[in-house]
C-alpha cells in the first residue's frame, strides 16, 4: 500500500513541476512578446532632421529614420577631409545605444516651449537647426547665438560628434531635409565662360 501511494505521489509531484515549469515559459514568452510589440508601438518621434554649419570645416544635415537608419548630405566638406566628399549623400547605421540615446534627447527636451530661433546678427559662427515632427508638434528651432538653452547645446554637440565616429556609406539619392532652411548657403552657379577674341589689329589682313 505503501509502495502504491508512493508511485502516486512521485507522478503527481512530476506533473505538478512540469506544469509550473510550462507555466512560467508562458509567462517569460508572453512578457517578451508584449516587450517587442510595445517596442514596435512606441515612437519617440515622426520624423527628425539636423543641419550643421561651422563655415569653415563641414557643413551637413542628418535625418534620422524609425529604424537603426541615419540619412546624411554632406553639403560641404573640408578639403583636408579623406572621407569625405562635397555635395554627397551618406547613409549609416545606428547602435541599439546610440539609438537609445537620441530617443531620450528627443523625449526630454521640451521643443515646444523652445523658440523658433535663438539668433544673434554676426558674421561667421556655428548656425544649426533642429526640425521635430512629434504629435502635434511640427517646429523648427534655430541656433546661431552664445546664448541658447543648454540642453540644445548637449543635443547638437552629441549629434556632430555622433556623426563624426559613424561608419558612411555613400548612396546615389535624393534627401530632403526641413532643417536645411537658412542654415545652408545657397548654392552659387558658375559663371559663364568667356570667349576670348583676338584683337585686329592694322597690319592684320
Amino acid at each position: 500500500m505503501r509502495r502504491i501511494f508512493l508511485v502516486f505521489f512521485i507522478i503527481a509531484a512530476s506533473i505538478y513541476f512540469f506544469l509550473v515549469a510550462a507555466v512560467n515559459d508562458d509567462i517569460k514568452w508572453f512578457r517578451n512578446f508584449s516587450n517587442c510589440d510595445n517596442d514596435k508601438l512606441v515612437k519617440s518621434f515622426e520624423a527628425f532632421d539636423f543641419t550643421y554649419n561651422d563655415v569653415f570645416s563641414t557643413c551637413f544635415s542628418i535625418k534620422f529614420l524609425q529604424s537603426d537608419t541615419a540619412l546624411i548630405r554632406q553639403h560641404f566638406a573640408s578639403s583636408f577631409s579623406d572621407n569625405l566628399k562635397s555635395e554627397t549623400s551618406y547613409y549609416a547605421l545606428l547602435s541599439k545605444a546610440d539609438r537609445s540615446t537620441l530617443d531620450s534627447f528627443i523625449n526630454m527636451i521640451p521643443f515646444d516651449n523652445f523658440d523658433t530661433s535663438y539668433y544673434q546678427d554676426y558674421q561667421d559662427g556655428i548656425d544649426y537647426q533642429f526640425y521635430i515632427h512629434k504629435n502635434k508638434i511640427k517646429k523648427s528651432v534655430r541656433v546661431h547665438s552664445d546664448s541658447v538653452p543648454l540642453v540644445l547645446t548637449k543635443f547638437k554637440n552629441w549629434i556632430v560628434e555622433k556623426k563624426e565616429k559613424l561608419k558612411l556609406h555613400q548612396v546615389d539619392t535624393v534627401i530632403y531635409f526641413e532643417s536645411e532652411k537658412y542654415v545652408v548657403p545657397p548654392t552659387v552657379p558658375p559663371p559663364p565662360p568667356i570667349e576670348f577674341k583676338v584683337p585686329k589689329t592694322k597690319n592684320s589682313r
